[in-house]
């Protein structure tokens, strides 16, 4: 049991050490979470403003149609 307790601790320490040397790799991923965000926000506000335009014209095209 002292064995893997002993190497999952070294595995950790490793690569604690490995993002100590290389700390800007988590910033690629920062990067794509904040572009994901801006476009979502832009999507939401989008449709909250011609929401209600789009749900006339939907109506008036299922009214027209006979659906």
């Amino acid at each position: 049991m002292y064995r893997a307790t002993a190497r999952v601790a070294a595995a950790v320490a490793a690569r604690l050490h490995q993002l100590r040397d290389r700390p800007d790799d988590g910033m690629e991923t920062a990067d794509k979470i904040l572009w994901a965000a801006a476009v979502i926000i832009i999507a939401g506000a989008a449709t909250f403003a011609l929401g209600n335009k789009v749900s006339t014209f939907i109506t008036n095209l299922t009214i027209s149609l006979g659906w």
